[in-house]
């Protein structure tokens, strides 16, 4: 089992039933898409100080051993969130 296995679950129900940080709710998906937007690990440290450094190196070792997994998990966000922006809003 690789490192980065021991601070990385998948948990029906938590995140969705995607890679999330062990006894967290912060996603490997949310630490990904934070680095893609310039956001440093000394950032993210900021934003989830309940997480320690490795919890966030091991996100990212996730994210390249699994990224077809990760992906879709961006991609069903990305569906989700253009579904709810295009719907009219009712009054």
């Amino acid at each position: 089992m690789a490192w980065y296995h021991e601070h990385i679950s998948e948990t029906p129900g938590v995140c969705g039933g995607y890679p999330c940080i062990r006894r967290s709710r912060v996603s490997v998906r949310l630490v990904i898409e934070g680095l893609r937007q310039g956001a440093t690990f000394d950032d993210l440290l900021q934003r989830w100080p309940h997480l320690r450094r490795e919890q966030v190196e091991a996100a990212v070792a996730y994210y390249v051993n699994h990224p077809t997994r990760v992906e879709e998990d961006i991609r069903r966000h990305q569906e989700a969130w253009e579904q709810l922006t295009s719907e009219p809003v009712e009054s």
